[in-house]
């Protein structure tokens, strides 16, 4: 089956925005695989979603089951310094005020 014979589940528009907004460079070859890949992907998403489960099925991590009673509990958010900060930030390319600089990331809001 041809690449332009393929079901296109992500429409070009929102697949362009999707790039767009990763900031990525393509190629029109590179960005015709990559949509093509995607709608592979998301073809695969749609079958698998279509596979009837019985209700009441537990949720699974990585196909293993995962009940309640052998969880672990959540544990406390503790912050704890490091002792050498500057050992960290002399890594970084720029500092400003000991903080790191990074390059401006342009944004744009997503409707």
């Amino acid at each position: 089956m041809e690449k332009d014979d393929k079901e296109q589940l992500a429409a070009l528009p929102i697949f362009n925005r999707l790039v767009q907004t990763a900031a990525l460079k393509l190629s029109a070859d590179e960005a015709a695989q990559l949509l093509a890949d995607l709608n592979d992907q998301l073809k695969i998403i749609r079958q698998l979603e279509a596979i009837p489960l019985p209700q009441g099925i537990d949720a699974v991590i990585h196909g293993n089951p995962y009940p309640q009673e052998i969880r672990c509990e959540l544990r406390e958010d503790e912050w704890i310094p490091f002792e050498n900060t500057a050992e960290i930030t002399a890594q970084a390319p720029l500092l400003q005020d000991n903080y790191i600089v990074s390059p401006d990331v342009p944004h744009q809001r997503i409707a």
